[in-house]
């Protein structure tokens, strides 16, 4: 009998002791969970809508709006707006959970669906994870210091031109500019003949372009020029053009300050660049269906000669405009501008 209630004893404690247990697991879960989703910012019927998926809907509507648009704090929305935030939370899980229980989970695309979307989380995060511990701000530095010091010694010009589509054209431009008694302006001139529309609405402006970047045919023009003199018609890939430059000075960064997320950004990019070619990099594909045989179009007979689509010139390779959004981040000429994009489509 006494053997009995030491056992039962036994049994309560061990009982008391797992309860115990499974009170303290319960609760360090729900802590840990609870701290990171946030605070709790409001309840809707009772359940509880956290400060992380507030933040979250904000981010999603915010998403494409680009840099500039900063998502704001919830704590600075008007009480209208996160009212509204908090419904639309509250709405999603809500359906979630109806999805789950419903017949709807069963469905095969709606199953595709789901895997590629966690496909796409799973490879965006483990990026996203890597790029945090590989591109750190010494590395920053250390870019913007090896392309400054790339820049040493070298000059940039501020080069204005004009781009016609043929020689004879150019020719009659350089006339017209160049004449004792001028009619027209080179800068008026590049508005209106100028087939390089973006620069032409600048008189023919291409900023500050660094002597590296220029097209050979350019550079070798520009060095024999002097400062303001226009030269003779130039051919290049792009057409034929009239340059001049109207200042030359020592190749400057610009300050870290203005160009350090550039900078980010591009050595983000070379790294994911990196992860991705190391993992296809020695893929071996075995295609186990059988492919049709490509059939190539019998070739029309030309019925006339087609002229050659009119492309769009360009002064250097690549040309860097004054304005820092088109540069390279630290040197106004290490990156393409648009007018350079432009040429390279074609």
């Amino acid at each position: 009998m006494r053997r009995y209630s030491r056992n039962k004893n036994s049994v309560r404690i061990f009982s008391a002791i797992t309860l115990l247990a499974a009170v303290i697991l319960g609760a360090s879960y729900y802590l840990t969970n609870k701290k990171e989703k946030g605070m709790v910012v409001a309840k809707v019927n009772g359940q509880e809508i956290y400060q992380s998926e507030v933040e979250q809907k904000l981010r999603n509507i915010f998403e494409g709006q680009g840099e500039e648009v900063a998502v704001p704090a919830i704590e600075n929305l008007p009480k209208e707006v996160l009212d509204i935030l908090i419904k639309e939370t509250y709405l999603d899980k809500e359906l979630s959970k109806l999805a789950k229980r419903s017949d709807v989970m069963k469905d095969k695309k709606v199953k595709e669906h789901v895997a590629a979307s966690e496909s796409k989380i799973l490879r965006q995060s483990y990026i996203e994870s890597v790029l945090k511990k590989e591109v750190t701000e010494q590395k920053v530095s250390a870019k913007y210091a090896e392309i400054s010091s790339n820049l040493a010694g070298k000059k940039e010009y501020s080069i204005f031109h004009i781009v016609a589509k043929s020689k004879e054209e150019a020719e009659k431009i350089y006339k017209e500019i160049t004449a004792k008694k001028k009619s027209i302006r080179f800068s008026d001139a590049a508005k209106k003949y100028s087939i390089d529309q973006e620069s032409a609405e600048r008189g023919g402006n291409l900023g500050f372009v660094l002597e590296d970047n220029m097209i050979k045919e350019i550079a070798d023009a520009i060095v024999n020029l002097k400062q303001d003199e226009i030269s003779a018609p130039i051919q290049t890939k792009f057409g034929w053009h009239l340059v001049k430059f109207t200042e030359v000075r020592e190749a400057q960064p610009l300050p870290f300050d203005s160009v350090k997320q550039n900078l980010r950004e591009q050595l983000e990019q070379d790294k994911t660049n990196e992860i991705e070619a190391k993992i296809v990099k020695d893929a071996k594909v075995k295609i186990f269906i059988k492919l049709k045989e490509l059939v190539e179009p019998k070739k029309a007979e030309p019925v006339a000669e087609i002229a050659p689509a009119s492309v769009e010139p360009i002064a250097t390779e690549p040309v860097a405009t004054a304005e820092p959004i088109e540069v390279e981040p630290v040197a106004e000429q290490a990156k393409e501008t648009k007018h350079d994009k432009n040429h390279k489509k074609h």
